[in-house]
């Protein structure tokens, strides 16, 4: 029998707050290897976020517990200063498990914009994202999978994938998916297709925005008209997802989906959009 191998589980929470309109962070704790790397005040009084998780990618057992906590009027940009991994499992090993759970307040607009996440061939992995959003403010996340290293020559024959998002709006349930990626539908016409590259951008407009809502979707539809691409809008939800196989033009368009809908006026805090100093390197 093969023994177990050692779990390494880490923790961060990271509190934010509004202090003579600019968004500072005034708390963080982290247990495990699990920290903010840098924040960095912008000019519109924003403030972005680099989350680092050193050792760059789990095994099987590990785990990551994420909690931002933003206040009333605050507006920040959450991103990694590089793709997260998840790597093979042992036969025997627990799940990768990872929990992130944001909190936004009154008027307030965060951007969760992680870059992508690499899952090794026979990866187990299981993410649960949760986000509570005060009735007036704003939200826009996006999660972008790669299923194996095309690269390095190697596919996601085996392995396992479970993502569960919620967001939910003055407490009521505004979105909520789930993803399962198996040997069962990866390269099924109803599942996957074969496709190594899933991407999924979602935003939720600040108060009484439903025609800037519908606007910036015809806008995202000529933009991303390429049939990797789905737009489609929810209520007031924006949703932009890419099916294909090249994580740079799935970040690249989400990139592009980002600037179109902050000059649409449609979120609280600035519409300059400045985007993160770490995807310029």
């Amino acid at each position: 029998m093969i023994p177990p191998q050692p779990t390494w589980s880490a923790r961060l929470s990271v509190h934010l707050a509004q202090i003579n309109d600019q968004t500072k962070l005034t708390f963080q704790k982290h247990s495990g290897p699990l920290r903010v790397q840098k924040h960095f005040p912008q000019a519109d009084g924003s403030c972005h976020i680099y989350i680092l998780h050193p050792p760059g990618g789990l095994v099987g057992g590990d785990s990551l517990f994420v909690e931002i906590l933003a206040a009333a009027n605050t507006h920040t940009v959450v991103t990694s200063p590089s793709a997260g991994k998840a790597y093979r499992c042992a036969e025997n090993a627990l799940d990768q498990s990872v929990v992130q759970v944001i909190d936004v307040g009154e008027k307030a607009h965060l951007e969760w914009l992680p870059q992508e996440t690499i899952f090794f061939d026979g990866a187990k992995a299981k993410i649960d994202n949760r986000v509570s959003l005060h009735a007036s403010s704003s939200y826009l996340g996006w999660e972008i999978q790669t299923l194996g290293r095309r690269a390095s020559g190697e596919n996601f024959s085996h392995g396992s994938i479970e993502q569960a998002s919620q967001i939910w709006r003055d407490e009521k349930r505004c979105h909520r998916e789930r993803l399962q990626v198996s040997d069962a539908n990866r390269h099924s016409a109803w599942g996957l297709n074969g496709a190594s590259v899933l991407g999924t951008l979602v935003a939720v407009p600040k108060e009484n925005q439903q025609i800037g809502a519908e606007s910036a979707i015809l806008a995202l539809r000529t933009l991303l008209h390429e049939p990797c691409w789905g737009v489609t809008l929810r209520g007031c939800t924006v949703l932009v997802r890419y099916l294909g196989d090249c994580a740079e033009n799935c970040r690249g368009g989400f990139q592009q989906a980002r600037l179109l809908l902050i000059d649409s006026a449609i979120f609280n805090g600035s519409t300059k959009g400045y985007e993160p100093r770490i995807w310029k390197t």
